[in-house]
């Protein structure tokens, strides 16, 4: 699946936020993924392989702030791949296989704009009557707890999809088998992030919600 495709079915999404035919972000990449692999199912093993390789893609966060990194992290285990950052550097490195790579930075875009978004709005409705530094941290709280509603609900679609089409599920799967050894054999080796703390948010974990909930999936773009 092409670049260009995948822009085109996340452009369609955020144009038709709110339409009650529409689906989330976060299914609008499983999708593409299920898709490319039944793609790729029809070839054999060696021209699958040349087709959608393992690589390392580097990318930019947008901003140097950690709920960037869980971000990344988050979107990488939805899209069957891994996220490797060092907080407070902005930029993180996607392994896995070439098209999830590609659609789990696109569905990154999507979802740390959106997030943005609602982070800028809770500042200026709520976060405008708190001082310094007490803002700072509440605003931490009501993003780390956004992003923590949005991993419930990426896993709930992960889990929709195997309890319905347990077939596509295995297939999409399968396509990350081998990861952590080609991780390995290409020298890779990523440390687990500290936990980071924050007090729950119900206005942060609300707002999880409103994430890219209703977004549209395109016919053929």
């Amino acid at each position: 699946m092409s670049l260009d495709r995948i822009r085109k079915l996340f452009a369609l999404a955020a144009d038709q936020t709110g339409t009650p035919e529409g689906v989330a972000a976060a299914r609008i990449a499983r999708e593409l993924m299920t898709r490319q692999s039944y793609d790729l199912a029809q070839l054999d093993p060696a021209a699958a392989e040349d087709a959608d390789p393992f690589v390392r893609r580097r990318i930019l966060l947008g901003g140097p702030a950690h709920w960037r990194c869980r971000l990344i992290a988050a979107v990488a285990r939805h899209c069957e791949c891994v996220a490797g950052y060092k907080p407070g550097l902005g930029r993180a490195s996607l392994y896995g296989r070439r098209s999830t790579v590609e659609i789990a930075e696109y569905l990154y875009v999507v979802l740390s704009r959106a997030l943005t978004r609602e982070r800028v709005a809770w500042m200026m409705a709520e976060g405008s009557l708190i001082q310094e530094p007490e803002r700072t941290r509440r605003a931490n709280d009501f993003t780390q707890s956004a992003i923590l509603a949005l991993r419930s609900r990426m896993e709930e679609l992960r889990r929709g999809q195997r309890d319905v089409r347990p077939q596509d599920y295995a297939l999409v799967r399968s396509r990350a088998e081998g990861l952590d050894r080609w991780m390995e054999e290409a020298g890779f080796g990523l440390k687990k992030d500290p936990p980071f703390p924050f007090a729950y948010s119900e206005d942060g974990y609300r707002a999880g919600y409103r994430l890219p909930l209703v977004e549209a999936l395109g016919g053929d773009g």
